[in-house]
């Protein structure tokens, strides 16, 4: 099995939770809405989150296997 697809589906899947929490953001920036305000809190912090871990798993991952021995 080959390493190379699976860190760029990580990466892309950060991309995208981080896009949806710019969304949610920018809703809650315009229009500033208790429903809109709530789903901000409970659903896009823990996207940003999730988004953060997944590149930094990537970004050590890539450090781990770039190691000359």
């Amino acid at each position: 099995m080959s390493d190379g697809p699976r860190p760029l589906s990580f990466l892309r899947t950060a991309i995208v939770l981080a896009l949806v929490f710019d969304m949610l953001a920018g809703i809650v920036l315009m229009r500033a809405r208790p429903i809109a305000f709530t789903l901000f809190m409970f659903l896009a912090q823990p996207l940003l989150a999730v988004a953060l871990v997944l590149l930094a798993g990537v970004v050590l991952t890539e450090l781990r296997g770039k190691r000359t021995p």
